[in-house]
């Protein structure tokens, strides 16, 4: 009878999954009236996962949950939206946060069906989304700064099920567990190949610089030894920066033979700009460090509360940690710091004994490092696609994964 009580509730969240990773459904799910649907299931599924635990499940949750909740109310201070679209979009953040706690702490037997639907969304989006940035090379630049969900040619574009922004960099901060994955023998060589040719492809046409960058610097573990741990990790971290640092030079050089090798105009500008270091990201077309620049400044200008209280305060928009500094001042940088704290703890910690526990921390080192540069926290994939994936890789039950998670 458990089982059967249980089904409805793996249904809804194989639909939270492929909502998150294939377009054509989330356009779909988006329109007038399913986004009501879509929102009725959401609410019935975090529902039933905060009270059919009883008073002790809902305590444990909330003190989980409780820095994104401070985070969520510092947003509506700023919200010039309805209340019901804000509420809509506070629930999709918090959403796989309360999900990867749930299976993870209280379902670790079905993890397994959520990992390969997971997988295999991906891999049908990256296949779609390469053949549609093909068919259309404008496609990810306009689904990158969409402002509106009913532009005509983003419409399209999902139709076509093409991945956008958040699409590019969730198959990026996944890398690393590929690695893994073939490192500890759960995928063989051609798989693993066969993958980092369709993310290099993905990364390459979608003509995202950053992504190509953590791309490059991630393939780099795949020399590393498959015991990777921590320690490893740093020093492995620390001899790439002196190395780059050294030999700047040569860094540059390969940045513009990169560049040079690559028919995107736009990956081609971006790393001739990188490859000129400070002076030429400032003298780029896409003057990031001057939006980084204006976050900051925003920031000083009201340290405390940023734009809570009404000041008038610029931030650059272009990166999730800054910005959040500039709009929620002290109280927003010490929300930021105690969610990424909690999801360390909770979602990461667990696997600290687990043999090539290197890469799965690059992938959270990797997170922070794309909230630092870009928009986005990718709660989605650090609190819920990272885990599962995991627990298939690692057959793990519910005493392995949390006896240690809650220490310190």
């Amino acid at each position: 009878m458990a089982r059967k009580m249980l089904n409805p509730v793996i249904m809804a969240t194989v639909i939270v999954i492929v909502y998150m990773t294939m377009p054509i459904l989330s356009i779909f799910i988006s329109s007038y009236l399913t986004t009501y649907a879509y929102m009725i299931l959401a609410v019935c599924l975090l529902g039933f996962i905060l009270l059919s635990g009883g008073l002790d499940r809902i305590n444990s949750m909330a003190y989980m949950i409780f820095p994104f909740a401070v985070y969520v109310v510092l947003t509506l201070f700023i919200n010039t939206e309805s209340i019901l679209i804000w509420g809509y979009k506070s629930m999709i953040f918090l959403m796989p946060v309360i999900l990867g706690y749930y299976y993870i702490n209280y379902r670790p037997e079905n993890m397994g069906i959520f990992a390969k639907f997971l997988i295999f969304a991906i891999v049908i989006t990256a296949v779609t989304t390469i053949i549609g940035v093909i068919r259309y090379p404008e496609a990810s630049r306009i689904l990158a700064t969409i402002a509106e969900s009913d532009d005509v040619e983003a419409i399209e574009y999902w139709w076509n099920n093409i991945g956008g922004y958040d699409f590019v960099y969730t198959c990026v901060l996944l890398y690393p567990i590929v690695i893994l994955a073939y490192k500890v023998k759960r995928i063989n060589r051609l798989t693993f190949i066969m993958a980092f040719i369709l993310l290099m492809a993905l990364v390459i046409f979608s003509e995202y610089t950053t992504a190509l960058l953590l791309v490059v610097i991630t393939s780099i573990l795949y020399l590393a030894d498959r015991r990777l741990n921590a320690n490893n990790l740093l020093f492995w971290g620390l001899t790439i920066f002196a190395a780059g640092f050294l030999f700047d030079n040569i860094f540059s050089q390969f940045l513009k033979w990169l560049a040079g090798i690559l028919s995107s105009d736009t990956l081609t500008e971006r790393l001739t700009a990188l490859a000129g270091g400070i002076t030429g990201l400032e003298n780029s077309e896409s003057n990031r460090i001057e939006l980084y620049k204006m976050s900051l400044s925003g920031f000083w200008s009201s340290p405390i509360f940023g734009r809570l209280l009404g000041q008038y305060v610029i931030s650059g928009g272009h990166s999730f940690v800054l910005d959040s500094l500039a709009n929620y001042g002290i109280i927003g940088c010490a929300a930021i710091v105690f969610m990424y704290r909690n999801v360390y703890r909770l979602f990461f910690k667990p696997f600290k004994g687990y043999e090539g526990y290197g890469y799965i921390l690059w992938a959270f080192v990797q997170a922070i490092i794309l909230s630092l540069v870009n928009t986005g926290m990718w709660l989605n994939v650090l609190t819920f696609f990272i885990p599962v994936t995991l627990s298939l890789i690692f057959n793990r039950d519910s005493e392995d994964y949390y006896e240690n998670s809650l220490d310190s």
